[in-house]
């Protein structure tokens, strides 16, 4: 019986050491395996930003349009341009933006000295990357190219109201979704108080608002990874061009802009055709080395290339089309969204 025991123990002894080599073997094995593998895969430590793009309300955007519209003419001097300023500066702080007033006094094309507000407001102002979001407020001191009253100020549904109306929508729909994104909204004024006859972007007399800003630059050292200008977006039958300066000085992210509105399905809005060179506020953003992109409506039917309302008294609430409008706002909103999760 004792012999019969020790065998039984020495058996046990046996099948006890193949198990610990067998044990002992697979964790070499699994670890060279996970040292492989460790070798292979990208850490996934930090997850993938998740892409989130809010939708624009045209609806929203509309009202804001009309709202302007109330006030009059936003044409400088005016008691309608201070009305106006306080409502957009009251807007856009009420979303919960930094806003600023940068206030200045210039002389239009004839010598008369007028007043202008730039109206900055600042999404995330901490935030070193940064894209920067512009149009212009005031409205055509005179419809000269209309054939009645021309001495009058237009309305400025489009040109002028339908770019801040979009930016305002966006400022809405970034303090109802934050963004990990830096976002300035810029509102210049005395944009459109110049000659007609004016046609060098260089020396014309329009664009006097940012061409003080750029000069006086506000907020100090600001700096902006691109940016984008919308003037004249909504009215109906519009069509975007690529405009020259925007190509020759921001061009890569033109080539962006469109391709991702081709994308969203609009094609039929964003084309590829030159639209000219435009003396556009954007040429004052480009000038202080900031790469900007001018989305304006330029079907190049007529004399001057612009639709037929421009600087005429037609321009007004009848002329805009909410499905351009939408468009435009969605494509820009789709632009910082995607920007500030690196898939711009």
């Amino acid at each position: 019986m004792l012999t019969l025991k020790m065998e039984k123990m020495e058996r046990r002894g046996q099948l006890i050491k193949k198990l610990r080599r067998i044990v002992s073997l697979f964790g070499i094995v699994f670890l060279l395996g996970m040292l492989v593998f460790s070798c292979k895969e990208e850490p996934t430590s930090i997850p993938p930003s998740k892409l989130v793009v809010p939708i624009f309300n045209s609806d929203s955007a509309f009202v804001f349009i009309e709202k302007q519209l109330s006030f009059g003419p936003r044409v400088p001097g005016t008691e309608a341009q201070i009305k106006t300023r306080d409502w957009l500066v009251q807007k856009l702080k009420s979303y919960g933006a930094k806003t600023i007033v940068q206030s200045y006094e210039m002389p239009i094309y004839d010598g008369t000295v007028l007043p202008g507000h730039n109206i900055i407001a600042q999404f995330n102002p901490k935030k070193r990357n940064r894209v920067l979001l512009a149009a212009h407020w005031d409205t055509r001191i005179v419809a000269d190219k209309d054939n009645e009253r021309q001495d009058e100020p237009i309305m400025g549904a489009d040109d002028g109201a339908s770019g801040v109306a979009a930016l305002l929508e966006i400022a809405r729909l970034i303090h109802g979704q934050s963004i990990d994104l830096g976002v300035d909204i810029m509102l210049f004024d005395l944009e459109d108080q110049g000659d007609l006859e004016g046609s060098d972007a260089q020396t014309d007399t329009y664009a006097l608002g940012s061409r003080y800003w750029s000069e006086n630059i506000a907020p100090k050292g600001y700096k902006a990874k691109f940016g984008i200008l919308l003037d004249m977006i909504a009215a109906e039958g519009a069509s975007f061009g690529k405009e020259e300066y925007s190509v020759r000085y921001a061009g890569q992210y033109v080539e962006k802009i469109w391709d991702l509105a081709q994308k969203m399905g609009k094609g039929n809005l964003f084309k590829s055709y030159n639209a000219g060179a435009i003396g556009d506020d954007h040429v004052n953003i480009i000038r202080v080395g900031i790469p900007a992109v001018d989305i304006i409506n330029r079907p190049m039917t007529g004399a001057s290339g612009f639709g037929s309302y421009h600087h005429t008294h037609d321009d007004d609430i009848s002329i805009i089309n909410k499905s351009n409008l939408k468009a435009v706002g969605q494509v820009v909103t789709a632009v910082i969204y995607r920007e500030a999760v690196g898939r711009f």
